[in-house]
């Protein structure tokens, strides 16, 4: 190669290694984004993304299809998400019947059917089955909220049990715990009670300790429904010309003779601040307008913070509770697969593509082609937040100006494809060789010494 003469051996060996080193850089990235999807904590460019800045900010941001977390505020969108979770759930474990009711009973408060995404969730209605009725309560009245089915044995609780309640049917036994937690007669301490009245008694107590459990779509209720601060507390003119209250802010537009604002709700005073983060960012020109956008961008992430927290920590907390459903056969199969939404096709094809471009680079196959794609690759991850003037900084330790790693690595990349680097050393050079040896022309045969003479 005419190439070699040209260029001092040490330069030929460090560009190889320069290139071997990127590529290795992006296979070791790819496959670490790969071992993490098998994890609690798969891998995802989320939250990169949402601190994207500079004119294609809107753009990598809206990839999430949540930038500023508000679907998690929101109480039907919430719950349509679990029910979609639900039923991939259900469908990847094949779960059986009895584990898709309990699955609902958890999620819902209803074993059999959905309620509709923006309404409150049903009363729990729990069960004890079998249960032997004791004789002492046949023809009584159990109460409000207990039921009895003689053909099934079966205890149910419509709606949560109150203590005086439990109590109530309770006091009907002559079952009484005592100080040291062992059972005896109420009218005789002394004496075993008898064996079928002590069993209802342990399952009524287990009823009622289930009927006080909430659902997750109770406890999301009460996150983004039922707690003023949260949501807010308007009152609202009535027909009898009074105000009757509720759960909400009124925005300045809305209030009025009609409506009147009493608590401002945090929710909504993220999504006000959110808008004003945004049109800072948009109209940012001078240093003191992009320092007054990053003073709102830290305002809006710690308020983030304290809103979305709890939200995320009860979804972690419904997806650990359906896991506990589970037969060790089902938790063979592995991690629930994510949905297939915008952000996890385009995570995948960027993991896939460190992962191609890294080997490529290390054996040196279509070394031009893979270092091309590897520059626009790295070129894209620099305009998510471009270090440029006039551009919010991002946060963390770096300081950058116009030039940062990314766009130092992309450009190292354009001029390795500017090199035949692959054809120095690695498959290319087998290639190259290959095609060499089949096109180069044959040799003319030399001259035997009758043609001389």
């Amino acid at each position: 190669m005419k190439d070699l003469h040209r260029i001092p051996l040490v330069a030929i060996i460090l560009v190889v290694l320069l290139r071997m080193s990127i590529g290795w850089q992006f296979l070791y990235e790819g496959l670490w984004k790969k071992a993490t999807l098998d994890t609690p904590t798969p891998w995802s460019s989320e939250g990169y993304l949402k601190n994207a800045q500079g004119p294609f900010r809107n753009y990598f941001r809206n990839m999430t299809g949540d930038p500023d977390d508000l679907k998690w505020l929101d109480y039907a969108e919430m719950s349509r998400r679990w029910y979609n979770w639900r039923d991939r759930f259900a469908k990847f474990y094949n779960l059986e019947e009895k584990q898709l009711k309990q699955l609902n009973q958890i999620l819902d408060g209803d074993a059999t059917e959905d309620t509709s995404v923006d309404a409150l969730p049903p009363s729990i209605v729990v069960q004890q089955s079998p249960v032997e009725l004791p004789k002492v309560l046949e023809g009584k009245n159990l109460g409000p909220v207990f039921q009895y089915d003689v053909a099934s044995k079966t205890l149910s609780a419509v709606e949560p049990v109150l203590p005086s309640e439990e109590a109530a049917l309770l006091g009907q036994l002559d079952v009484e715990r005592n100080p040291d937690g062992q059972f005896g007669k109420r009218s005789d301490s002394t004496q075993q009670p008898d064996g079928a009245e002590l069993e209802f008694y342990r399952a009524v107590e287990r009823l009622a300790f289930q009927s006080r459990q909430l659902s997750y779509r109770h406890k999301l209720a009460a996150a983004l429904r039922g707690d003023p601060d949260k949501v807010g507390v308007t009152s609202v003119a009535n027909e009898r010309g009074s105000f009757d209250i509720a759960m909400g802010t009124a925005t300045a537009d809305e209030v009025g003779a009609e409506k009147h604002l009493l608590r401002y709700g945090k929710i909504q005073e993220y999504k006000d601040l959110v808008k004003d983060y945004n049109r800072a960012v948009e109209q940012a020109q001078m240093d003191y307008q992009n320092e007054h956008a990053t003073m709102l961008g830290r305002k809006v992430a710690m308020m983030r913070n304290e809103l979305v927290s709890p939200i995320k920590a009860l979804d972690a907390s419904l997806r650990e509770a359906a896991i506990k459903i589970l037969t060790p056969e089902q938790l063979k199969l592995g991690q629930l697969p994510p949905e297939p939404t915008q952000l996890h096709k385009a995570d995948m094809q960027v993991m896939w593509a460190l992962i191609i471009l890294g080997v490529l680079l290390i054996i040196g196959l279509a070394s031009r082609v893979a270092a091309i794609g590897g520059a626009i690759l790295l070129f894209m991850f620099y305009l998510v937040m471009p270090p440029w003037p006039g551009v919010p900084a991002v946060p963390g330790p770096e300081h950058s100006l116009i030039i940062n790693k990314n766009l130092i690595e992309s450009i190292a990349l354009l001029g390795i494809a500017a090199m035949p680097t692959g054809s120095w050393f690695g498959v290319d050079a087998l290639i190259y060789s290959l095609f060499r040896r089949k096109s180069a022309p044959a040799a003319a045969p030399a001259p035997t010494p009758a043609a001389k003479a």
